[in-house]
């Protein structure tokens, strides 16, 4: 931790709070320009975790607005099937 008061945002980029709050102060407005220089929401989790917060703290969780963006989250790497799952390893 930096100092006492500040906390993890983003785990999987290990991104700060007092980050967070260093860029929003240098000029950055909405939730993806703040993803796109801070790392946070682009980890293993991609965004899931610190989205909505991300979102809480720009005020982007107003989705009427036309110029507003989600964060995008994706599943992570590619779908598996069940059947190729239960398959035994042919050695």
């Amino acid at each position: 931790m930096q100092n006492d008061n500040d906390f993890i945002v983003c785990r999987c980029e290990n991104v700060y709070y007092s980050e967070i709050l260093d860029i929003i102060e240098n000029g950055t407005n909405n939730s993806r320009e703040l993803k796109l220089k801070s790392r946070a929401g682009m980890g293993f989790c991609n965004s899931r975790t610190c989205g909505p917060f991300l979102e809480k703290l720009t005020g982007d969780q107003n989705t009427e607005a036309p110029s507003y963006v989600h964060l995008k989250s994706q599943p992570p790497i590619r779908t598996v099937s069940m059947g190729a799952l239960s398959e035994e390893d042919e050695r």
